[in-house]
C-alpha cells in the first residue's frame, strides 16, 4: 500500500530556521486560527529549552497576538 501524503492541502508549513529542507509541521488554515493559536500548536509539538519565536518568509517576526494567521512558510527561531 503506498504511503499517504498527509501534507496534501496544507497551506501553512513550519520549518526549523537552520534546516529549510525538511518540513517540521503544517496545517490547513481555517477561519479563526490566530497567531497566538499557532504559537500554542508549536509549543505542543516541540519541546523548547530556550525562548523561541516564529518568523515568516520575509524574515518578519510573528507576534503572539489575535491577528489571523496567514498562509505561508514559517520558521522557528530559538535564542
Amino acid at each position: 500500500m503506498p504511503a499517504v501524503n498527509r501534507s496534501a492541502g496544507r497551506n501553512v508549513h513550519l520549518y526549523k530556521a537552520n534546516d529549510l529542507t525538511e518540513v517540521r509541521g503544517g496545517l490547513v488554515l481555517t477561519n479563526g486560527i490566530t497567531n497566538t493559536n499557532f504559537y500554542s500548536m508549536v509549543e505542543i509539538l516541540f519541546f523548547f529549552t530556550s525562548t523561541f519565536f516564529l518568523q515568516d518568509e520575509r524574515n518578519a517576526p510573528i507576534p503572539r497576538d489575535s491577528n489571523p494567521l496567514q498562509p505561508g512558510n514559517y520558521y522557528i527561531i530559538t535564542t
